[in-house]
């Protein structure tokens, strides 16, 4: 088998972006995100839970190494379990979006569509865009024989299916029927800015039922939820190891 370039892991350091570490112990990773103000910050905890056989792989905005800097998104963080025993792989790909629910309820408003639109059309990418970067060395596990589980996650602090549903519906109603419940000038306005994006509801809805659409994949979205810690801290803990 091709071996994967990888960086033994050093708890006494801290971890670098766009560097594959290979982890040969149970630890415990905290990936911590301080927004620009240092007034908040989001901290998940990565449990690696090893058995005999079994080492991690962990990355921070990995990027494929023949995929360009400029115009390529990456995810959060990229997180493995190989167990060579059993010859299986638990991937887990996440993006932490702060409070992905926070856009306003009156969707005739401050921008409330165009919000929730880019922000889930820009997870879904960093998303695709990730599992392309990690399945750049994976293919040589699954040459050798092994079997991938992915999952794919999201950490944020609210997740309101109903909104996000109500964008959807929104969405397809400007453009697919006269509605006298908005009025006419904002009707105008919102398909002005709105018009580039018809065709992301399909996208919405299958996002408030927790379900990402990448090609012909389906897949099953985890959300993790934060918790308020402190007056600006919120926090989670994930187990990569569990099927």
């Amino acid at each position: 088998m091709i071996i994967p370039n990888t960086t033994d892991f050093d708890k006494k350091k801290h971890y670098q972006k766009n560097i594959l570490y290979k982890i040969t112990t149970s630890t415990v990773i905290p990936f911590k995100e301080t927004h620009k103000d240092n007034e908040s910050s989001e901290l998940i905890n990565l449990i690696f839970d090893l058995a005999p056989g079994q080492y991690g792989i962990f990355a921070h905005e990995y990027r494929s190494p023949v995929a360009l800097k400029q115009g390529c998104k990456t995810a959060d963080v990229l997180a493995c379990r190989v167990d060579e025993n059993q010859k299986k792989i638990n991937t887990l790909i996440f993006d932490v979006k702060s409070n992905i629910s926070a856009f306003s309820d009156d969707l005739l408003k401050e921008n409330a569509m165009l919000t929730a639109i880019k922000e889930i059309r820009d997870f879904v990418e960093q998303i695709r865009a990730e599992i392309l970067h990690k399945n750049s060395f994976i293919l040589y596990y699954k040459d050798d024989g092994f079997i991938e589980h992915e999952t794919i996650g999201i950490a944020t602090k609210n997740f309101e299916k109903e909104k996000f549903l109500a964008v959807a519906d929104m969405l397809e109603r400007l453009f697919e029927e006269e509605t006298a419940s908005i009025p006419r000038l904002v009707e105008l306005k919102l398909k002005n800015s709105l018009s580039s994006y018809r065709n992301e509801a399909k996208r919405i809805r299958d996002f408030s039922e927790k379900i990402v659409r990448l090609h012909e994949n389906v897949y099953p979205l985890k959300v993790i939820l934060l918790k308020r810690v402190s007056k600006s801290e919120y926090e989670a803990s994930i187990n990569i190891c569990s099927d």
